[in-house]
């Protein structure tokens, strides 16, 4: 049995890697309260993680419920095509990335200083496509990143109070301006939705306490 599990072990696994993974994490019965946390978005090329790469990356940490403005992070980051059409959406150009950093320190400090958040994104399940696609490209493997969607929260809650889920009534947007919480003045700034994503959660926790594993389904 054990060569068996040997063998199927992952093999020259990055050092960064198997540090994250093996940092604890909180218990899924604990309440958020207790769980650091770390809001966090990318802005892309595009929409597939395969042939689409980060050009921004936003986050700040949660902890005790209180948003640690003063440790937030934004950075620019270096793209190996160009964003084309994309710049529509996150406003970034070409020339704004040409200083930029590379994705692969911005990367190193995200695992270094924050093994054990629990990630918290809104529309997850793309940030960590991404975050994964990137990280094997740098590491040759991801790590196991374990997230809130506050997304899939609101749309659990409007599920149970009887209210039609639509995609427009589930933007990050819509779901702020349902709390009367401000909606950031930066359309698809990493930065601006990764503090809207922290804002959002602290106000769903509030109007329904739950443990973080009720959270994470």
């Amino acid at each position: 049995m054990i060569f068996r599990w040997l063998a199927k072990a992952p093999k020259n696994i990055h050092p960064l890697v198997a540090r994250f993974n093996s940092t604890a994490r909180p218990d899924l019965r604990s309440p958020i309260q207790d769980c650091p946390l770390l809001a966090i978005d990318v802005e892309t090329t595009g929409l597939n993680p395969r042939k689409d790469h980060i050009v921004s990356v936003g986050w700040v940490p949660v902890r005790a419920c209180e948003i640690m403005v003063g440790e937030a992070r934004h950075y620019l980051v270096q793209s190996p095509v160009s964003v084309g059409q994309s710049a529509v959406i996150h406003g970034l150009l070409d020339r704004d990335l040409k200083d930029a950093r590379r994705l692969e320190d911005v990367l190193t400090e995200l695992l270094e200083t924050y093994a054990e958040y629990i990630f918290v994104a809104h529309h997850a399940t793309l940030d960590k496509l991404f975050l994964h696609a990137a990280m094997r490209r740098h590491f040759g493997s991801a790590p196991k990143l374990h997230f809130i969607d506050t997304m899939e929260v609101e749309r659990r809650w409007l599920e149970r109070s009887g209210i039609a889920a639509k995609n427009t009534s589930l933007s990050l947007s819509a779901c702020l301006q349902r709390y009367r919480l401000p909606d950031g003045l930066l359309a698809h700034d990493a930065l601006e939705d990764a503090y809207g994503c922290a804002l959002l959660l602290l106000a769903q926790v509030r109007r329904a306490k739950a443990p973080l594993g009720r959270l994470m389904r």
